[in-house]
This record gives C-alpha cells, structure tokens and sequence, in this order.
C-alpha cells in the first residue's frame, strides 16, 4: 500500500545548525527574521541566510544515516517510522508533502528537505505552502491554516480513494501549527506521529480516531454568515449567537471568525448547502430577477455552491473597497464593458463563467450569472 506522509515543517534544519555555531549576533537574525517574507529582509539579511542554507545543504550531503536525525526534526520522525525501510524501493514509491510557513526561512527549510529527500529516493516529493501562513500574527497563522484545511477536505479524499495510507508527521514545524494539525489528523489521517523530546525518545503513533462530523442546523441557518467568515470577515458577537463556541475564533477585541473546526465544518457541508434552490443575502449586493432565473437555471449543485462562494467574496471587497477591490482581485478581475450605457460591468467567476452587475451607490446589482459568451452577449 503506498503511503502519503504530510510533515509539517518548521526551521529546524536551518536554526539547528546557527545554534551550533555558538555566535549570538547571527542567532539574533535568524530569529528576527524568522516570520519575514523575501521582499521584507535586507540584502546583509538574505546574503548571511542564504550562506547558512548553502552551508546547511553541504552538511545534508555529507551527513551518514545516523546523523540525519539531529539535523532535522522532519527527517527524525520520518526516519523512526520508515525504520530499516527508510532506503526501500517501496518507500522510494510514497508521496511526501512538506507544508511550509510563507516565509523566506520557512520556503528555503522545505526546499532542502525536499532536495534531501529526493536525493534519497524519494521520487515523489511537493511542497504546500499556504499564503500567508506565519507566526507573525493571529490573522496572517488563521488564514494560512484556514488554507490548510480546504487542502485536506479538497485533496485528502483523493489519496483515501486510491487507497493511500495517509500519515501525518508532526514531529517538526511550530508548535501553533502542530496543534492545528492534530485536529485534521483525527478527520484525515490513518495515523499521526510524533517523538519526545528526549533525544534517545521512541515514536509515537497515534492511530485514526471514529470521528464522525454530522450536519447542525446551525450551517444552514448562518450559511451566509459561515461564507463570509470563510473569507476572513470578522463578525461581531451578537452576529454569531447560536452558532456553538467551538467553530468561532475570539480575536480578543470583539470580533469572530471561523475557528478550524468551524472551517472544517463548513467545508464538509457547505457544497450541499450553498448548491440549493436559495440565493443567499449578502451585504452590499442585490439579485436583480435576470440573475435569480440564470441562477435557478443552473442544476449543477457544484456550480451554485461555487457562485455563492465568489458572491460572498464580491461582497465583502465591495463593501470594503468598492470596484477598486473588485479590479485588483486577481481571481475576479472586475472590468467595465465599454461601449454599453449603464456603466455595466462583469467579474470572473472561474476561467469560463462571468457575472454581470451595475454598481448603484452601496450596493452592487447581479444581472446575469452564465458562460463568458451568454453574459458578455447579454450582460
């Protein structure tokens, strides 16, 4: 049976490796650094990392099999559960996803792992990077691990029908992120690994737990709301009453969003919710009686479920920032048709598929949902 290990990956490798050089100023970058994109770090930042990666790589190639495990944390737990297999043909056959924080330290970590792992045997190596996953702060980590759960409910499934045997590896990465991992392990992994941390410390294998998610009223009732909060909207708290505490996030100054089970809730059901007969009422936009008919329409569950997801987008961007939101959106790319009266334009649903609208003050009125050439023709 081939097997899919997810390891979250942290900066092990990287930081292992400064520590041991005893030198506090390049320690002190190293960590000042830690949660800093590319574009964010000077040129003496980004010259003295990319001399420690290149350093760290030289130690990777000439390293033997026993010392592997104390230069990375990912590669200890990797090779405490392949054991003597580690070097297999039959290993060589699974698939490795490395999920990595957006961040320089973070990409370039995951980057030699899988070089590493590659150079090993491993033929089959990628790399998940969520946008915007960091430690930075409390948005930046929500976003990026709301990106990780539509990735497990959107691809996991896929692997469990070609009856893959999923693993998680959580013997690496932050500790934020390992926590939230856990969670998705229950739902998505036939088991879960980690290792104390005591450097002599045996594996741990936790297998997969019975854990049923069943529908709650609740999704249908607030389906609006769920779809705004899975674009990041920040409810207030008379918002959110009914909906239990478990699927909310506090960010400590009166506002709520999805908590990971929330979000994996939602994602389990929203497809069957949002593909329904009903339009639901987000702010700031109007469903004109041409767009309600293209609507109905349309009989593919799938599809509904995927427009009412762009329409909660276009909604909050609308309210926030207006057409100019609508036009940088690289996903929805709103522009005005020229030459029509009315001051009509369309947004991108996917590569085929428009909505027309017209903007009228606050609001933004839905004419016509279809194919690019049925909206374009009629808009």
């Amino acid at each position: 049976m081939p097997h899919l290990i997810v390891s979250t990956v942290g900066t092990s490798l990287l930081t292992n490796y400064v520590n041991r050089q005893k030198n506090q100023d390049l320690s002190l970058l190293f960590r000042d650094t830690a949660n800093a994109g590319e574009k964010e770090l000077t040129s003496h930042q980004r010259d003295v990392i990319d001399e420690i990666i290149g350093k760290v790589d030289a130690e990777l190639w000439n390293a033997t099999h026993g010392e592997l495990p104390q230069l990375s944390a990912e590669l200890r737990g990797l090779l405490g559960y392949y054991g003597r297999d580690f070097y297999s043909r039959t290993a060589g056959m699974d698939h490795h996803v490395l999920v990595s924080t957006d961040t320089y330290q973070g990409r370039e970590a995951a980057r030699l792992l899988a070089d590493h792992l590659e150079r090993l045997g491993f033929n089959s190596v990628e790399i998940l990077i969520p946008p915007g996953l960091s430690t930075r702060d409390c948005s930046s980590f929500t976003a990026g691990v709301n990106e990780v759960v539509k990735w497990c409910e959107q691809t996991l499934a896929g692997y469990r029908q070609h009856r893959y045997h999923i693993v998680f590896n959580l013997v690496g990465g932050f500790k934020s992120l390992q926590g939230y991992m856990n969670t998705l392990g229950m739902f998505y992994a036939d088991e879960i690994i980690y290792i104390f941390e005591a450097p002599s410390a045996d594996l741990i294998r936790i297998p997969r737990l019975p854990v049923v998610l069943d529908e709650i009223p609740v999704l249908q009732e607030k389906a609006a709301l769920f779809a705004l909060m899975e674009n990041c909207y920040m409810a207030k708290e008379e918002e959110v009453k009914g909906i239990p505490e478990i699927y909310l996030y506090y960010d400590g100054e009166g506002s709520y969003t999805l908590s990971t089970w929330g979000l994996l809730m939602w994602e389990r059901h929203k497809q069957k919710i949002l593909g329904g007969d009903q339009l639901l009422p987000f702010p700031a936009l109007v469903y004109e009686r041409s767009f309600e008919k293209d609507f109905l329409d349309i009989t593919d569950k799938a599809r509904r479920a995927d427009i009412q997801t762009t329409l909660a987008k276009v909604s909050l961007l609308f309210r926030e920032q207006g057409l100019a939101g609508l036009r940088k959106d690289t996903g929805l790319l709103y522009e005005t048709y020229e030459g029509r009266p009315g001051n009509i334009g369309h947004f991108r649903l996917n590569q085929d598929w428009r909505v027309s609208c017209r903007p009228e003050g606050n609001i933004l009125r839905l004419r016509h949902v279809g194919s690019h050439d049925y909206v374009n023709d009629n808009p």
